[in-house]
């Protein structure tokens, strides 16, 4: 990803970066179900578009969005060596995610898609590592700037990436409870019974409810999240009595 020739000259360079914006904006939101060589391509594409526009908010956020696209899939999928490689495409998002917030800071989409990098990063390289680099400051910063400039965002995205965040610190690192409660109740009070809910926000207040000792309650929820198909769900609901 990072070795991309490009040309040299500014009118090359913006005209590379024009027309790459261009296909990028047609392959990142025409289909949801794409393969991880599908992902891969257009984050490298997002990628080589940011490096010849490297004062541009746009193609920015958008690398940092694709590169998170991309190693998400691979670790849902569990696919090969996905953590060594999820963990080098969300590096790089954290970095256009983090210019992007430099470049706009009252944009939504640079905190968002940086803190959600630093996400997928958690996953493959463990919490505890991610707040031993100093991370912690960084994502609870980025979630709580996209959720004051624009929670809903990405279909309520940023309500529901904060809920998270204070729901898997360590207790020593300022596990909030709480704030995780309240935040996944406005979620699925704003986006519940949407046509398309996410699936991901009854497991987790599911697995909230289920920690804080309200078992009917984290049942229900957790039921929900299994009909829709969420895998965690699916496996934490065989452990319930």
């Amino acid at each position: 990803m990072r070795g991309t020739s490009l040309a040299r000259t500014p009118l090359a360079s913006a005209a590379l970066a024009a027309a790459a914006l261009t296909l990028l904006a047609a392959s990142l939101f025409a289909d949801p179900a794409k393969s991880v060589p599908q992902l891969k391509a257009d984050a490298d594409s997002a990628v080589a578009a940011a490096i010849a526009a490297a004062g541009d908010y746009g193609a920015n956020w958008a690398a940092a969005k694709a590169c998170r696209l991309y190693g998400d899939e691979m670790v849902t999928q569990e696919y090969a060596g996905w953590k060594d490689l999820a963990k080098a495409a969300v590096r790089d998002g954290m970095k256009f995610g983090e210019l992007a917030t430099k470049l706009n800071p009252g944009g939504v989409e640079g905190w968002y898609w940086y803190g959600l990098c630093v996400g997928t990063y958690s996953d493959c390289v463990s919490i505890l590592t991610a707040l031993s680099e100093g991370l912690k400051g960084k994502t609870q910063k980025s979630f709580e700037m996209s959720y004051s400039i624009n929670k809903m965002y990405d279909a309520g995205g940023p309500i529901l990436a904060l809920g998270r965040f204070w729901q898997v610190l360590p207790g020593i690192a300022g596990r909030d409870y709480k704030k995780a409660e309240q935040l996944f109740n406005e979620y699925l009070t704003l986006f519940g019974s949407g046509n398309d809910p996410n699936k991901d926000a009854w497991y987790y207040r599911g697995s909230l409810y289920k920690d804080t000792g309200r078992a009917d309650l984290a049942k229900a929820d957790i039921q929900k999240a299994a009909s829709m198909g969420q895998k965690d769900a699916i496996k934490l609901l065989a452990t319930l009595k």
